[in-house]
């Protein structure tokens, strides 16, 4: 006799505490929450408790039925119930208006916000201006903002800000963005993409004591070292790299630093080469434990090739001191986009020889012919080896 499992039809979600269904409508999209309002008398009202508001006009047929929808969001919620998190998508449609994106920003503003998120699809031209109420709102904890503008402001004050992202934002002075992270003594992860400012040097900033992490790609520009000097984890996009003083990183164990440059870059500066600069980078490491090197080149022609080709293969001395992470704290060294030309190999062979603890050596050529891979293979495992378990990991 055959048995089978019966399939439970109890409703188990619907026994929950309403305070769970809230919490579990939160990861939801706003107008996806609103829709479990059918189900049934009871859960008509428990999306309006939700403390997470996500609104996307990408689920919208335009505009105005956006934000028909955000207005009535707002009206039907209590107004004495705070906001928490607020993420808003917007600015595709012909038919956008950035005073009603003013009018969201305000009323969640006064609801005791802690994250928002704000990601506008409006082209250049009409690029959406972050209204003042924002950079004084002292409750925000999180701020993620993407494609706005930031335009005539005199005071940022973020006390409990620890997360800022700022991705494809146009600063109408270079000094604004220096203005801005000052606002914010307590900052603990900030990302910057795809910022462009001209003209202007990094300066000093003594307002970010509490960083962790650091994410920071910023072009026309010499990157601001000294701003994240108190970094645990640094990306760095490197497109002037000499500019601005390599401070000591008293905390940093993870460093990954790409280098951006265009071949017109390369030759402005070819009296410095970045393999002996990176010997000095990791003098101010002392604590560092995972190095990752990422050559990452806008120019692919032929000449350019031809070019940086001319410029890296300079002449390589070791460095007469040794870095202290490499004599004991360097564990994995990562070299992406690796084409063994002489001084990349010379430095891979001085991590290789000098770094006591390494025990991870990895070499990405994946542009590389397969024979010509085999040969940097073979090259590299002759060389001698300052580590006992070191593994040399070739892709």
């Amino acid at each position: 006799m055959s048995s089978q499992r019966s399939i439970p039809t109890e409703d188990r979600i619907s026994t929950l505490p309403d305070s769970v269904i809230s919490h579990i409508l939160s990861f939801l999209p706003t107008e996806q929450s609103a829709a479990t309002s059918i189900l049934s008398k009871r859960w008509n009202p428990l999306w309006l408790s939700v403390l997470t508001l996500n609104f996307d006009e990408q689920n919208f047929a335009d505009f105005a039925t956006f934000r028909h929808f955000v207005y009535s969001v707002m009206l039907l919620r209590n107004i004495t119930l705070p906001i928490q998190s607020f993420r808003l998508k917007c600015g595709k449609s012909s038919d956008f208006n950035p005073h009603d994106v003013n009018r969201f920003i305000h009323a969640v503003v006064q609801r005791g916000i802690q994250n928002l998120n704000l990601y506008l699809l409006t082209p250049w031209i009409r690029c959406f201006k972050l209204p003042q109420c924002v950079l004084t709102c002292n409750s925000l904890t999180v701020l993620k903002l993407k494609w706005l503008t930031m335009d005539d402001f005199s005071k940022v004050n973020f006390p409990l800000l620890k997360t800022l992202h700022l991705a494809n934002i146009s600063f109408s002075k270079p000094i604004y963005l220096k203005r801005f992270l000052h606002g914010c003594p307590v900052l603990e992860d900030l990302q910057i993409q795809n910022v462009w400012l001209s003209g202007y040097k990094c300066g000093e900033l003594k307002g970010l004591p509490k960083m962790v992490k650091a994410n920071i790609d910023i072009q026309g520009w010499a990157f601001p070292f000294a701003w994240v000097r108190n970094a645990k984890f640094l990306c760095a996009k490197l497109y002037r790299p000499y500019d601005c003083q390599v401070p000591v990183f008293h905390n940093l164990t993870h460093m990954k630093i790409v280098f951006g440059w265009t071949v017109n870059a390369l030759i402005r500066w070819k009296w410095i080469g970045k393999w002996t600069w990176m010997t000095e980078v990791l003098q101010n490491c002392p604590k560092l434990q995972n190095l990752t090197i990422h050559q990452h080149f806008n120019n692919t022609s032929t000449h350019g090739k031809f070019i940086f080709d001319e410029i890296v293969n300079e002449d390589w001395v070791d460095p007469p001191i040794v870095p202290k992470c490499l004599s004991s704290e360097l564990g994995t060294c990562s070299l992406i986009a690796y084409e063994g030309l002489k001084c990349e190999f010379q430095f891979a062979k001085y991590i290789l020889k000098n770094a006591k603890a390494l025990h991870t050596m990895k070499i990405s050529a994946s542009e590389v012919d397969l024979n010509i891979k085999h040969q940097m293979l073979m090259k590299l495992s002759l060389c001698p080896r300052g580590s006992t378990v070191c593994k040399l990991s070739f892709d």
